[in-house]
């Protein structure tokens, strides 16, 4: 399915929605970069790397789920992923564009649900990894970028291990900057 398409022009993506059921949470999805404001010139596909970099370490770590693996026919991929035989956004087309937790183990559910979420943890960590390259999206699909954040999100899931698998990231800081938006000022006289 084209990144310009709606579920509804593709029967394959109303199959997968059913196959994947209801309740199925999308963490991302490269159409809802590529939609709206998304800049000209770049390539529709560049809306997809900031996932597929994610979707690789998450291979990685064996967090994809072996029957979500076998079922889209993605062990070939995941196996030239794995051995850095293909770009690190070779899972597209097999995941339609999508990081779901319908891919993923419990371990994976679990670190995506907490880390992932919009503008909190690996939005954040992308920004300020890549930076302005990020809203733009001109980051390059390769290993170099991979190796870029790799270290930041294996220092995540530890923390997130240590902090008892919580169900959102406890990013520090994050507490005292919001409340030095939401303190009453205190006028002087």
């Amino acid at each position: 399915m084209k990144p310009t398409e709606s579920p509804a022009d593709d029967p394959s993506a109303i199959e997968t929605e059913e196959a994947g059921g209801p309740d199925v949470l999308e963490y991302d999805d490269w159409r809802w970069h590529t939609e709206g404001k998304f800049p000209a010139g770049q390539p529709p596909e560049q809306g997809y790397v900031h996932i597929g970099i994610f979707v690789v370490w998450l291979a990685f770590h064996d967090m994809l789920d072996p029957n979500w693996v076998a079922t889209a026919g993605a062990a070939k991929d995941v196996t030239a992923i794995r051995e850095r035989r293909e770009t690190v956004t070779a899972l597209r087309d097999v995941t339609d564009g999508r990081l779901a937790g319908d891919m993923l183990t419990e371990e994976g559910a679990g670190f995506t649900g907490a880390y992932y979420a919009p503008e909190y943890g690996y939005a954040r960590d992308w920004r300020k990894v890549f930076g302005r390259h990020a809203d733009r999206y001109e980051i390059p699909d390769d290993w170099a970028t991979y190796d870029r954040i790799e270290p930041l999100v294996e220092l995540r899931y530890q923390q997130w291990i240590d902090a008892g698998r919580p169900e959102l990231m406890p990013l520090t800081g994050l507490l005292s900057f919001l409340l030095r938006f939401f303190r009453p000022r205190i006028q002087k006289s």
